[in-house]
């Protein structure tokens, strides 16, 4: 018959069993914490800018996405780097909005230069900066320039800007003059503008009518930019020869794709050519074979816009 200390062996034995369980279990939970640390900030994700015509052997190809803060901490979540900051208010006479300015690493010890971007109809380009927002800074940054995104006061319905245009503009100039130019270590010959659709509107009908002050880098217009019914201020000599105004669009951007019936060549043949009737020399037209309103290189467009300001290296 079997007696008590066979009954106690088997539970010692057990107690073993489970011994080596636990001592595994920890071996285990070790490796994991070796190999990945949760007190170690994850790698912040990329933005695949070839889309916006760069090469994949670019450096400037694949930047640190821009995002917009999801929760509140001291760590930077938005990768708007060191002189940047999303989300800003500006009020102008009672007209207030919001904009974003980008520093993709400049260097302050140099001249630093400011790209002004507007955005399209909806503004999909300010409330989502990870793509073709993320991709201009990282261009803008190449050139020592920083990145401001406005974001137009007229949201009342679909937020656009060229619907209320009047207001808008004051709007626009106050915010560049009194707060970009004013809070930024900017030069204010070095300031250059891009616009999108009806950013391109914006820009062609508003900033290059009555604001080329501000328009000291040139000025390139995507997927738009017609012509307006006159200038709102007279253009001096100086201007003339010195404002850069491009107009870049597609061919197949002619408002028959069922997705955009905006007609973008018109409006931009029309503007390009509204402009150099009037004596600007600095102008220039693109349609671009085999491109729609969709699938512009605006990244490349951009790049090519402030290399041309740049003195060409002596060989």
């Amino acid at each position: 018959m079997p007696t008590s200390p066979t009954r106690t062996g088997a539970r010692h034995a057990s107690w073993r069993v489970v011994l080596v369980l636990v001592l595994l279990l920890v071996l285990v939970a070790a490796v994991v914490l070796i190999s990945v640390n949760p007190f170690k900030s994850a790698e912040p994700p990329t933005t695949d800018c070839t889309q916006y015509g760069l090469r994949a052997d670019d450096s400037r190809a694949f930047p640190h996405t821009v995002t917009l803060a999801t929760q509140p901490t001291t760590q930077d979540q938005t990768q708007a780097g060191a002189l940047g900051h999303l989300e800003q208010t500006y009020t102008y006479r009672g007209t207030t909005s919001s904009y974003h300015v980008i520093d993709g690493g400049v260097d302050v010890s140099k001249p630093v230069g400011l790209v002004i971007d507007l955005h399209g109809d909806g503004g999909a380009e300010y409330f989502e900066p990870g793509g073709r927002t993320t991709c201009l800074s990282a261009i803008a940054a190449s050139h020592n320039d920083l990145l401001a995104v406005p974001l137009t006061p007229d949201c009342q319905g679909e937020c656009t800007w060229w619907q209320g245009m009047s207001a808008n503009m004051r709007w626009l100039r106050a915010l560049t003059e009194n707060r970009l130019l004013a809070d930024l270590p900017v030069q204010r010959d070095r300031v250059s503008w891009f616009g999108y659709s009806g950013g391109a509107e914006m820009l062609s009908y508003g900033v290059l009518s009555g604001a080329r002050d501000l328009v000291t880098g040139g000025a390139a217009m995507v997927g738009g930019g017609g012509a307006p019914d006159g200038l709102s201020k007279v253009p001096t000599r100086q201007e003339k020869a010195e404002v850069r105004m491009w107009w870049f669009t597609g061919l197949l951007d002619n408002g028959s794709d069922p997705a955009s019936d905006f007609d973008a060549v018109t409006a931009a043949t029309e503007g390009q050519r509204f402009y150099e009737k009037r004596g600007f020399t600095r102008t220039r037209l693109e349609l671009m074979p085999h491109r729609d309103h969709f699938n512009m290189p605006d990244a490349e467009i951009l790049d090519e816009l402030l290399a041309a300001d740049e003195p060409t290296p002596s060989t």
